[in-house]
């Protein structure tokens, strides 16, 4: 193994854990925002987000599964 690959390895053990779960949790603050109109919260943004619905829709099933909810809670989303 050279030094690089050894280093990338260390790098991922130790801060690789706290990585993802950073990105995890910017992943669902982006959700938040991009669902957050039809929980009832305005989002100014919301057209700027209506181009990559359709891109996210199994992000969306992920999300809602792993915030304990069998179903989508939203009756217009039919993803599982």
């Amino acid at each position: 193994m050279d030094l690089s690959r050894i280093l990338a390895e260390f790098y991922r053990l130790k801060f690789g854990q706290t990585l993802a779960r950073e990105a995890r949790n910017l992943d669902e603050v982006f959700l938040f925002f991009l669902f957050s109109d039809y929980f009832g919260i305005p989002n100014p943004y919301k057209i700027l987000f209506l181009e990559v619905y359709p891109d996210l829709m199994e992000e969306f099933h992920r999300w809602h599964i792993r915030m304990g909810l069998g179903k989508s809670p939203l009756e217009w989303i039919r993803c599982c």
